[in-house]
């Protein structure tokens, strides 16, 4: 949360916060600002006070009305005079930071996110400021979300559990027909016909894929981020892994759900690959609470899929089938962001949410998955993806 920005300057041991971009490019920026924009803006927070947003023109004046952030420097004189010596603002931006910098940079030390551009780096340096790369510290401010965050999360999570019921609905609708492909509307089911009604259904909901939605039909699925060729086509009475993770379009927070869908009866194997996934997810959900080590819950995972007879990586490195990923991953503005569930030794806390998918893959069979995002609270962990089955037998 932003409240725990000044506590994690004193961590890292920096005086002030300072950064620049385009919020729409990075979500650190929108986070920080609430300033929904593709223009470059700079952002100044010294430890203990509000942050202050630097721009010039235009662009300050849809600062002061649309973000939350009420402390503003106005760099459009800067910018003109650059104009007037014919120099170009890009290459000098030094000039209209500076000044900001000056005046109200009140520490040492300048802390400074991964992905501030590294001639800004340079600049700040060479105006004999000391700097210090501070990766984390954004991140795990916006590990622990507020209610409000929480239903928006929610709220992108109503979104993706009804595309993947669309698609449910034309699994469902479809024929069987040589070979065992789907047939729809007389035609083949393909890869690329789901995502584009994927992409119409959360269009609709005023919602947009983040990044390439993971449609992996039978074999192919074994490699569990194969991300479907449009022209694969769906087929019967094997695994398919429909993968959805789309951002809201005005809020830009994300929601990742995954479900396996078999068209058909599936194989006594594939049952119990749907078998083991399902415990393996009871057993995380019933682990992760407030103040839980994290590999706690890593562990309630894969000793529950080592009990079913799968392997997987945690447990055994050299594994090459099993549940061969990670258990999952903090989500919000970023489909992955903090906390990260390799840091074993950190604890889960009240407002964490994950994003859980437990998962067993089978050279020559393919691949389950099911995956749901949860708000972490001091008791049992809140399902924010609701009204969809686990298993999807149709």
């Amino acid at each position: 949360m932003l409240g725990d920005l000044d506590g994690l300057m004193e961590k890292y041991e920096i005086d002030g916060l300072f950064t620049y971009g385009s919020p729409f490019n990075s979500p650190n920026l929108l986070w920080l600002t609430g300033f929904r924009s593709g223009d470059r803006i700079f952002y100044l927070q010294n430890k203990g006070e509000q942050g202050i947003i630097g721009a010039p023109f235009n662009t300050l004046d849809r600062v002061k009305k649309e973000s939350f952030v009420k402390r503003t420097f106005d760099m459009s004189e800067l910018a003109v005079q650059l104009l007037k010596e014919n120099k170009p603002v890009m290459e000098n931006r030094d000039v209209l930071f500076a000044p900001l910098l000056k005046e109200h940079f009140t520490g040492q030390v300048i802390g400074v996110p991964d992905e501030i551009p590294a001639s800004i780096l340079v600049l700040i340096q060479n105006l004999g400021y000391e700097v210090k790369v501070v990766s984390d510290l954004i991140p795990d401010a916006r590990a622990t979300k507020t209610s409000d965050e929480i239903k928006i999360i929610k709220k992108a999570g109503d979104a993706t559990v009804g595309a993947i019921s669309r698609v449910v609905e034309m699994i469902k609708d479809s024929n069987v027909g040589a070979n065992k492909t789907l047939m729809y509307d007389g035609k083949p089911l393909t890869v690329g016909q789901v995502k584009l009604t994927l992409e119409h259904f959360l269009l609709d909901k005023n919602t947009e894929s983040a990044e390439d939605t993971i449609l992996a039909v039978g074999e192919k699925a074994f490699d569990w981020h194969y991300l479907g060729n449009p022209d694969d086509e769906l087929k019967a009475e094997v695994p398919i892994i429909l993968d959805v993770f789309p951002r809201l379009k005005q809020e830009r927070y994300v929601a990742d759900v995954t479900r396996t869908i078999v068209k058909g009866t599936p194989s006594k194997r594939v049952k119990e690959m749907f078998e083991a996934a399902q415990a393996a997810e009871d057993a995380t959900v019933d682990a992760l609470t407030h103040d839980t080590k994290i590999d706690d819950v890593n562990l309630a995972c894969f000793n529950t899929l080592k009990q079913h007879g799968f392997d997987s990586r945690r447990l055994n490195p050299d594994a090459k089938d099993g549940m061969t990923h990670g258990l999952g991953h903090g989500i919000g503005l970023e489909v992955h962001e903090q906390p990260s569930m390799y840091k074993r030794e950190a604890h889960f806390a009240e407002g964490h949410i994950m994003a859980i998918e437990p998962g067993v893959y089978l050279e020559g069979i393919g691949g389950v998955r099911i995956e749901n995002d949860y708000a972490v609270t001091k008791g049992k962990a809140e399902l924010l993806t609701r009204n969809l089955d686990a298993m999807l037998w149709v």
